[in-house]
C-alpha cells in the first residue's frame, strides 16, 4: 500500500516532504512481515466478524434440563467465499473452509461445561493475502472451552423455587462482551462472576485476551496479529428494579502486557520505540424498552490511562525521546430500534457511535506515528467492536457513524423453502469529528464529510441443517476527503453455507 497522503494546505514545501518522510517511515512497522499491511489486516480482522457470530452463542444460561445429566455434542462444516476491496479498491479473493465439533455436558441445570474445537483455512488467490504470509490455517485448537456454574440453576433442580439471588460463575476460554462492547469484545481467557440479590446486580471481570486470536489496535507493534496479551480488570453495577429499563455503570482496566520494543530501520536512520498503552473506562450505560415497539441502547465511555507518544517528530521526521502522556479520550453509542410485531418479526435500527480522535497523531492507533510527545493523548482506542459497516470497517477513533436499516423475515408463513429467508439493507453515514485528525483508514486532513455506505445482508435457512448467507457492502468516498489514489467505492461481497449436525 503506497505512503499516506500528508500534504496539508498552508505547509511549506519541507515540512511537507518531512511529514511525507515520516509517513514512510510507518512501512517498516512490522519487520517481520514485510509487506503486511497493518491497517488492512485490522479492518479485515473488523470485516470478518460478522461472520463469526452465530459461533459466539454457546448455552442458554436458562435453558431447563429434563434429566440430572445432558449430553450434548456436534459440530458445522461452513464454506465461504470472499471478495474484499483494499484501500485502493483492488479485489482480494479469500476462499474460507470452517469446520467446529463441539461438546457440552450440563448436570442438575447448574453446572455446565462447553468444549469446541476449531480448524479453519484461509486460501487465498496468490498475493491477495493482507498480511503477506499467503494461505495458512487460522489458528487451529481449541476455540472454546468454559465451565459455568449457576446457584440458581442449582435451586431450581433441588427445591423447584427460583430464589430472588443468584451467583453465576464462568471460567475459561469465552468470547467477552463488555457493555455495548465499545470497550471489550473479543476472545478471552476469563473468569466472569455475576451476583444478583433483589434488584441489584454485580458483574466482575478479569482475564487475559487469547493471544492468538486476537488483532491489536496498534498496527506498529511487533506481533500485533500474531501475538497480543492485554490483561483486563473490571466491575459493573447493574439496577434490575425496572420492568422497562436496566441503567447500568461499570470500571475496566487494560493494562498493556505486550512490553515490546523495536528499532525501526530506514534510510533516514534508527527510530528506537518503546510500546506499552495502559487504559482505564468509565462508562455509564442503560438498555431496555421505550413502549411496546420501541427499545433503546445507550452508553457513554471515559477513557483515561498512559501510553508512550511517537518517537518521531511529525515536522522534520527526525528521531525523538518517548515520553510517558496520558490519554484522555471518550466514545458514544445510541441506538433504536422499532418492533413492527408482525409475523415477519420486521425492525428498523438506528444507531449512532463515535469516538474522540487527537489531531497531532498521523495515525489514530499506533505508537509509532502516534501521539506527539508530551502532549495529552485524546484517541480513542480499544479492543471493543461495533457495527461501522463491512466494506469502511473504520475503527471508532474520531470516527461519527450513523447508521439506519430495515430487516425482515417476509415469507414466514409461507409454506416451502422460502419461509426461512430472511433479508434487510442498512445504509451509513460517516463523518470524521475533529476534521484534522486521522482515522483507523487513511484519509485527507481537513475534510470531514467521508462518504456512505449501503450493506445488502440475506441469510436463508434452507433446511433444519443447511444455511446460506450472502453479504454485500459498498463504500462510496467523498472524493474529497481520500488522497487520490484512495477514493474510489470500495466492495465486499461473502457467500457462505453452513452445514450443522
Amino acid at each position: 500500500m503506497p505512503p499516506r497522503d500528508l500534504s496539508i494546505p498552508g505547509l511549506t514545501p519541507p515540512i511537507r516532504r518531512a511529514a511525507a518522510a515520516a509517513a514512510a517511515l510507518a512501512g517498516c512497522a512490522a519487520p517481520a512481515a514485510a509487506q503486511s499491511d497493518p491497517e488492512a489486516v485490522r479492518r479485515l480482522e473488523r470485516q470478518l466478524r460478522e461472520f463469526d457470530m452465530q459461533y459466539r452463542v454457546s448455552i442458554s444460561p436458562d435453558q431447563p434440563i429434563s434429566e440430572r445429566l445432558l449430553v450434548d455434542y456436534g459440530g458445522s462444516l461452513r464454506f465461504g467465499f470472499y471478495t474484499i476491496d483494499d484501500a485502493e479498491s483492488k479485489s482480494h479473493i479469500l476462499y474460507q473452509y470452517d469446520a467446529r465439533a463441539y461438546l457440552r455436558l450440563e448436570l442438575d441445570g447448574a453446572h455446565r461445561i462447553f468444549i469446541r474445537g476449531k480448524g479453519q483455512y484461509d486460501n487465498w488467490e496468490r498475493g491477495d493475502s493482507f498480511d503477506g504470509r499467503g494461505s495458512r490455517w487460522n489458528n487451529p485448537g481449541l476455540d472454546r472451552a468454559f465451565y459455568q456454574f449457576d446457584l440458581r440453576g442449582l435451586e431450581r433442580a433441588q427445591t423447584g423455587v427460583a430464589p430472588d439471588y443468584n451467583f453465576n460463575a464462568k471460567i475459561g476460554k469465552q468470547y467477552i462482551v463488555w457493555g455495548s462492547g465499545l470497550t471489550l469484545s473479543n476472545t478471552m481467557w476469563a473468569g466472569l462472576l455475576d451476583a444478583e440479590y433483589g434488584t441489584l446486580g454485580f458483574t466482575a471481570l478479569g482475564g487475559v485476551t487469547a493471544p492468538r486470536d486476537v488483532i491489536d489496535f496498534d498496527g506498529s507493534r511487533p506481533g500485533f496479529d500474531s501475538f497480543v496479551r492485554r490483561v483486563y480488570a473490571g466491575f459493573q453495577f447493574e439496577y434490575r428494579g425496572l420492568t422497562e429499563h436496566r441503567p447500568y455503570a461499570f470500571f475496566l482496566a487494560q493494562l498493556d502486557s505486550n512490553r515490546d520494543s523495536q528499532k525501526f530501520q530506514n534510510v533516514a536512520g534508527l527510530f528506537p520505540t518503546t510500546f506499552g498503552y495502559d487504559s482505564y473506562y468509565l462508562g455509564l450505560g442503560s438498555k431496555g424498552d421505550l413502549s411496546a415497539e420501541w427499545t433503546y441502547r445507550a452508553e457513554f465511555i471515559k477513557q483515561f490511562g498512559v501510553t508512550f507518544s511517537n518517537s518521531f517528530d511529525a515536522a522534520t521526521a527526525l528521531p525523538v525521546n518517548q515520553t510517558r502522556n496520558a490519554i484522555d479520550a471518550y466514545a458514544g453509542l445510541l441506538g433504536l430500534t422499532y418492533l413492527f410485531r408482525d409475523p415477519g418479526d420486521t425492525r428498523l435500527d438506528f444507531e449512532l457511535v463515535g469516538g474522540s480522535g487527537d489531531s497531532d497523531r498521523l495515525s489514530a492507533n499506533d505508537t509509532f506515528g502516534g501521539n506527539a510527545p508530551g502532549t495529552t493523548d485524546r484517541a480513542f482506542n480499544s479492543l471493543g467492536y461495533v457495527n461501522t459497516g463491512i466494506a469502511l470497517a473504520a475503527d471508532v477513533s474520531n470516527l461519527l457513524s450513523f447508521r439506519g436499516g430495515i430487516s425482515t423475515t417476509p415469507f414466514r408463513q409461507t409454506q416451502g423453502v422460502l419461509g426461512g429467508l430472511r433479508t434487510g439493507i442498512d445504509g451509513f453515514l460517516f463523518t470524521k469529528i475533529d476534521r484534522n485528525a486521522p482515522l483507523s483508514i487513511a484519509t485527507t486532513p481537513g475534510e470531514q464529510f467521508l462518504g456512505g455506505e449501503i450493506d445488502l445482508f440475506l441469510d436463508w435457512r434452507l433446511t433444519s441443517d443447511l444455511n446460506a448467507t450472502l453479504r454485500y457492502g459498498v463504500f462510496l468516498p467523498n472524493t474529497d476527503a481520500f488522497p487520490r489514489a484512495l477514493d474510489n467505492p470500495r466492495h465486499f461481497l461473502y457467500l457462505g453455507v453452513t452445514y450443522a449436525f
